[in-house]
């Protein structure tokens, strides 16, 4: 027969027999996460590695179990301060003990120092010949064994000389004991016993635990006025001598209720479900509980360490429940991965956006158009003349209207001759005082809604710049044209359509909404510069790596992308991209990017020169567009001549923003108020004190003092916001923030360095260092220093400005007002 040659395989490239393999994976196949996980936390109960909280524990349990029965071993004798200096406990006690066949007497400090002679006569007598003399000792401090502030046991003593005198009054060594309750204790007065008031027989058999006290109360109050730790020490030997020692446990106690809890947690959570499985755990913690009562009160070494044993069951609890839970959502989460990412790209799609969604994303929209305190969007619904109102702030924008009729062919929504247009009411809003841009909502003729820009800072842009209003009120409109006209299309198509195929038309949706999303996240990925993506409302929805780069050095935070580099609606918008730039607010406002067909263009410095270029993307259609979304592009500029490392050039100085004389205060009002809307934490502007005349770059110090209190007040805990102050000094106009090291989180000794190098400023530290650069560009100067605890102070001194008064006559020989004169007073009579 011929042999058939079989080469060798050489053992790193061999791989186990399929029987076999499958035998070596069952062998440890009980081996899961959920199971070990209930060993590891057996393992933590036997081991205790909460040894100070189970000491605190074991205390509180044998506290919680004391005995209320009257103590008939035991008893508190009380002596007061004068008792004690008229020398009665020396002269009466070793009398009343023998009278009363008294065990003995524990003495505790410091009543021993006044019986100490009493003892030491009793000791020696015992030493001669009285060997049936009640013996009278002193506790060491050392003895007692404490556990919250209170008498648990006792300490085991070295070798000594009071052990064995000790021992005769039936103290011994108990980690802890099962003690009397206090009221349980009797007491009496040593001048009570001493004047016979008390008979001496009430000392039969007990041992006298004598303590200092208060002197003049009640016979009532007589335990209470006992010094501590007397009562304590007075509860705890009555309990040890009623048999009430108790020790530690043995370390396989708790470790077996574990694996037992562990294993009906699991079994419950196999079969059940979680909620079973919950309340399983909580059984588990009940049983734990009532098991220790149980065995304490019963059991010499029954004291469990029990946050040690919780603390075992809770990783037990965590393995059955996180573990395996993270397994099945994990395959719940590949399966929604899908939908989730062709959710994210639906962009264009406004009108399948439930109105809960919609009028909130309109309202932030048009938020970021136009300043204001508070922006509300108004629904117009179809056939009806009455407005429904909305805001993506807590509680809607109903609450926020006094307007009780809302009849859009009556003022505030349209001139007294029912004509609507753009105007400003007063009385509109539920604050009375609190002004609003009423701004109707046309396309094509017809109302879609309406837009309210409230507060100050909203009358004062329209009364500058009214044309804002009118661009993003067109837009507005028709964005919500376009919503309303789409779902009417969608509508009318689904009941043509009729009965269909759901499951195709999912599979085939999911399919080319994934390669879509797929193309576009390469193409984001792979472009040489930074390009930003945001939809209709604003907000971001694909940002390229160069993007989310220059953004971060801007202090600007950016979510982590998904897979596909989409962002979900509302984590960055557009607005707070504009806000990344240093020009002026009408540079780089969301409105003039509405209001230009070819966007607008915006330089850079900072962290590499380069050109910020954002334009809108418009769809047309039946004669009419409408701004889809927004497109950003940050292109580098190549510099003329490489610049040293070591050199850093000087800052450009805007044009805009010449060196002038204004006022600090307003300056620093601003400031704080948007601070306060940015963060939406207090920021405490104390009265301000003076003319504040200042010398400086207005524009600059506004800006940077913004964004360092925005930095401060929102790194803060509750509670502890910035304390700003302004006020004349005799050295200049001082500019001081308390609390700046709360908010930063740093010592004094970091923050120094920034005024050494505030160019150069640590991560975290930049806000402030720009701080500065403008203060020392307007010729100031900054200065930190600590508070006694209370906080670091930030101290900036601007140069003190003298406006001059230009005075001349008019034709009647009158001096004529000037520009730079503020009439201060009444009027004179005309």
């Amino acid at each position: 027969m011929a042999k058939t040659y079989r080469p060798r395989i050489p053992k790193p490239f061999r791989i186990p027999r399929p029987m076999a393999a499958q035998a070596e994976g069952t062998r440890f196949g009980w081996l899961t996460p959920d199971v070990l996980s209930i060993v590891a936390g057996a393992l933590i109960a036997a081991v205790a590695p909460l040894d100070r909280l189970d000491y605190v524990a074991r205390g509180l349990t044998a506290a919680a179990l004391a005995d209320a029965a009257p103590s008939a071993q035991v008893l508190l004798v009380t002596a007061s301060p004068e008792a004690l200096r008229e020398g009665l406990c020396e002269r009466s006690l070793p009398g009343l003990l023998e009278r009363g066949r008294a065990r003995g007497a524990l003495l505790i400090p410091p009543a021993d120092a006044f019986c100490g002679g009493a003892a030491s006569r009793a000791g020696a007598m015992s030493a001669a010949s009285a060997a049936g003399a009640a013996p009278i000792v002193r506790m060491p401090p050392e003895l007692l064994r404490l556990s919250a502030g209170d008498v648990v046991g006792f300490f085991p003593l070295a070798a000594g000389e009071r052990a064995p005198e000790l021992g005769a009054l039936g103290v011994s060594a108990a980690p802890w004991v099962l003690k009397k309750a206090p009221q349980s204790v009797p007491a009496v007065s040593l001048r009570d016993l001493a004047d016979g008031q008390v008979p001496a027989s009430a000392l039969e058999g007990r041992v006298a635990v004598v303590a200092a006290g208060a002197g003049g109360v009640t016979p009532q109050a007589v335990a209470t006025s006992a010094l501590p730790p007397a009562r304590g020490v007075a509860a705890v030997l009555g309990g040890l001598l009623d048999g009430g020692r108790r020790a530690s446990a043995p370390a396989w106690v708790p470790a077996l209720f574990v694996l037992l809890a562990g294993g009906l947690v699991w079994i419950a959570r196999r079969r059940y479900g979680s909620l079973v499985a919950t309340a399983a755990l909580f059984l588990g913690v009940f049983a734990l509980a009532a098991g220790q009562g149980v065995l304490a009160a019963r059991a010499e070494a029954s004291l469990i360490a029990l946050p040690s044993a919780l603390f075992g069951l809770a990783v037990a609890f965590a393995g059955v429940m996180i573990v395996r839970g993270l397994v099945v959502q994990r395959s719940v989460d590949r399966a929604a991965e899908l939908i989730q990412r062709a959710a994210l790209f639906r962009m264009q799609g406004v009108h399948t956006l439930p109105d809960e969604e919609f009028w909130p994303r309109v309202a932030r929209l048009a938020e970021q158009a136009h300043p204001a305190d508070l922006v509300l969007v108004a629904e117009l619904p179809a056939g009806s003349w009455h407005l429904r109102f909305w805001n993506d702030r807590q509680g809607g924008g109903e609450s926020f209207v006094a307007e009780l009729r809302r009849d859009v062919r009556r003022p505030p929504y349209s001139s007294e001759q029912g004509v609507p247009a753009i105007r400003l009411s007063r009385r509109f809003l539920a604050k009375q005082d609190m002004p609003a841009v009423v701004v109707p909502l046309i396309a094509f003729g017809e109302i879609e809604g309406y837009a309210f820009f409230c507060g100050p800072v909203a009358e004062q842009t329209f009364s500058r710049e009214p044309e804002r209003a009118e661009h993003v009120g067109r837009e507005l409109a028709l964005l919500l044209r376009r919503k309303r006209l789409a779902r009417t299309a969608q509508g009318g198509a689904g009941e043509a359509r009729g009965g269909g195929s759901p499951e195709d038309d999912l599979v085939e949706g999911a399919r080319v909404a994934l390669d879509d999303l797929q193309l576009f996240g390469s193409m984001l990925r792979s472009a040489p510069v930074g390009l930003l993506y945001a939809d209709a409302f604003g907000d971001v929805r694909f940002v390229a790596p160069e993007f989310a780069k220059w953004l971060r050095a801007r202090d600007v935070t950016v979510p982590a992308e998904s897979a596909s580099a989409a962002l979900p609606p509302g984590s960055l918008t557009l607005g707070d991209v504009l806000g990344a730039t240093s020009a002026s607010d009408a540079a780089v406002s969301l409105s003039s990017v509405m209001a230009s067909d070819d966007g607008i263009e915006l330089s850079v410095s900072a962290p590499e020169p380069a050109v910020l270029s954002v334009r809108p993307l418009r769809r047309e259609s039946d004669g009419s567009s409408w701004i889809a979304g927004y497109v950003a592009a940050l292109i580098p500029v190549q510099q003329a001549a490489p610049v040293s490392d070591n050199v850093r050039p000087l800052a450009v100085r805007d044009a805009a923003d010449p060196l002038c004389a204004f006022q600090l205060g307003d300056v620093v009002a601003d400031a704080v108020a948007s601070a306060a809307r940015a963060t939406g934490r207090a920021v405490r502007l104390e009265p301000i004190r003076g003319a504040t005349h200042a010398l400086g770059h207005r524009g600059e110090l506004g800006q940077v003092l913004e964004a360092f209190l925005t930095d401060v007040a929102g790194r803060g805990l509750p509670g502890h916001g910035p304390v700003v102050s302004v006020r004349e000094a005799p050295q200049g106009v001082q500019l001081s923030i308390l609390d700046v090291g709360f908010g930063l989180g740093l010592p004094e000794s970091a923050l120094q360095r920034v005024l050494t190098a505030p160019g150069s400023a640590p991560a975290g530290l930049e806000p402030l260092g720009r701080l500065i650069v403008a203060v020392e560009d307007s010729h100031g100067h900054a200065e930190l220093k600590t508070n006694d605890g209370w906080g670091i102070t930030l101290t900036v001194t601007l140069l003190r400005a003298h406006p001059r008064a230009f005075v001349s006559a008019n034709e009647g020989g009158k001096p004529a007002a000037q520009q730079n004169v503020i009439a201060i007073g009444r009027a004179g009579p005309k």
